[in-house]
């Protein structure tokens, strides 16, 4: 008897310590060369981005605005690597869903689409963490979907290292 509940214990262990994974997802559906206008290295300046306690709620109406006039172009992807920087970008794992922040901040990607929705893409470089911000804002700024996080910091480093003069 003591056995058997033993073996439960370890079961219901496992289950509780694994049922919290946000899971991973790809951008493959999103990164759509035909639909990419530009691919740009970014500074945004965001003194007022606030970290969230726990990754588990939904926070997606606490996602802010970006203010497009705190925006500074840094460079600009060449068309000809845009398709290569793209399917890199689209085998990136992400953690699905995993908030960390209520919006981008410092040194991001910003992929712009024809229909003037883009694509914010960040990471904590700053603490070389993989905590960061990657979610989707209509023309006018307003946020319209919310991805997650990298899995990994060097997965925003070797994209901007790879296709970039800009390193951080």
């Amino acid at each position: 008897m003591k056995r058997l509940f033993c073996i439960v214990c370890v079961i219901v262990l496992c289950l509780a310590m694994t049922a919290c994974d946000p899971g991973t997802y790809n951008l493959r559906q999103e990164t759509d060369p035909q639909d990419v206008v530009s691919v740009e290295l970014i500074q945004y300046d965001n003194p007022k981005q606030k970290k969230f306690a726990s990754w588990v709620p939904d926070y997606f109406i606490k996602l802010r605005p970006i203010d497009l006039s705190a925006v500074t172009v840094l460079e600009t992807l060449e068309e000809e690597s845009k398709e290569t920087f793209l399917d890199q970008l689209s085998r990136e794992r992400i953690l699905w869903k995993y908030y960390v922040f209520d919006s981008p901040k410092g040194v991001c990607i910003r992929i712009t689409y024809s229909c003037g929705d883009c694509l914010i893409v960040s990471a904590d470089y700053e603490n070389e963490s993989y905590r960061g911000y990657i979610g989707m804002y209509n023309a006018d700024g307003e946020v319209t979907d919310f991805y997650g996080s990298f899995v990994s910091y060097y997965s925003f480093e070797s994209l901007v290292d790879d296709y970039f003069d800009t390193n951080i």
